[in-house]
């Protein structure tokens, strides 16, 4: 739950290098100046990390993932001035078409453009056959290929949907809070399927990482994941998925904000203008709220301040923080890494 009290418990670790909010006076700090980050500073302090922790462990070079994301480029270019260009390999996993254009192409087509890694370094790894599998565990018979329907009412899903596009489906439940698994055991039929659908889609995501592991330790590199702190709160990625489950997570202390100024300073602002342009963020997508408004909102939430000040903070409405905190708890989750007893 949001804290009440006056005297802030601050929560963050970044938070808790910063000024103690003391909303019982005339001081406070704002605390969208902390949102603006030194870039050039950042980027030195997350090169100069990544590359001490390889020579300790004499590995040779890194692997990035790629996605069609600020947060992948971003890693490739850090990557890049870690190890230099030609220590660098990128993996991109094919087998679906969009739009009627190979994936591989388009893929191609902005990896030319905005990375600039030698030929041999990028690998193309086609997962279809293994996803076959995956489908058929999922469907329970081997001679079911299209989709699957437990009912007329409910819809029928193609494998291929997008995780974002699931959870908007299931988006009924999220807002009345009936379906946040695991928090909740589902019960409906409805809330089974959604259950079911979402981990049959985790299973793909899962697959990329078994793959990059595999290319990263027979070449003696490690795995760069790709999360930024916005997805990581939010539960906006896969536990133990592509951007999760990695060697190194550059990104996860920065919330999507901060990675764009990272980004921009890096020399990103033509992938930038054309990523933001013709796609609605899964911010807007799942919030009604632009990426700014989202991290305006968590940076004071893991201070601690409670629903009314935070309102009063950013202009923002009750119910949008509200969400926000709903989202941020129920994903308390897949933040933690596999428990543990004290025995």
């Amino acid at each position: 739950m949001l804290k009440n009290n006056h005297q802030v418990h601050l929560i963050n670790s970044d938070v808790k290098k910063g000024v103690m909010l003391l909303y019982h006076g005339e001081e406070k700090m704002n605390l969208d100046d902390k949102l603006r980050i030194d870039a050039p500073v950042i980027k030195s302090k997350i090169v100069a990390f990544i590359r001490s922790t390889l020579e300790k462990r004499d590995i040779d070079g890194l692997l990035v993932l790629y996605k069609y994301c600020v947060e992948s480029i971003t890693n490739v270019h850090l990557a890049i001035e870690t190890v230099g260009r030609n220590n660098v390999k990128l993996v991109v996993t094919k087998g679906r078409f969009v739009k009627k254009q190979p994936r591989e192409q388009m893929d191609l087509e902005a990896i030319n453009r905005y990375l600039d890694l030698p030929e041999e370094n990028i690998v193309f790894v086609n997962q279809e056959k293994i996803l076959k599998e995956i489908r058929n565990v999922f469907s329970g018979r081997y001679d079911l290929t299209t989709g699957i329907a437990f009912s007329e009412t409910l819809p029928v899903m193609n494998y291929n949907l997008s995780y974002y596009l699931l959870r908007g489906m299931a988006r009924k439940e999220i807002e009345h809070k009936t379906f946040a698994a695991p928090l909740k055991k589902p019960s409906t039929q409805r809330e089974k399927f959604f259950q079911r659908a979402i981990a049959h889609y985790k299973s793909q995501i899962r697959l990329r990482v078994l793959l990059a592991f595999l290319l990263a330790e027979t070449e003696n590199r490690s795995f760069l994941g790709s999360v930024n702190k916005t997805e990581r709160l939010l539960g906006l990625f896969t536990k133990f998925g592509t951007y999760h489950a990695a060697d190194f997570l550059p990104l996860a202390s920065l919330y999507q904000t901060q990675v764009i100024q990272l980004a921009n300073h890096l020399g990103l602002q033509e992938f930038l203008a054309s990523k933001v342009a013709p796609h609605p963020s899964s911010y807007n997508y799942f919030f009604n709220l632009s990426a700014e408004e989202v991290d305006r909102i968590l940076i004071r939430v893991e201070s601690g301040l409670s629903v009314k000040q935070i309102a009063e903070d950013t202009g923002l409405s009750s119910e949008a923080i509200k969400n926000i905190n709903y989202h941020y708890q129920s994903a308390a989750y897949a933040r933690t890494v596999p428990l543990i007893p004290k025995l």
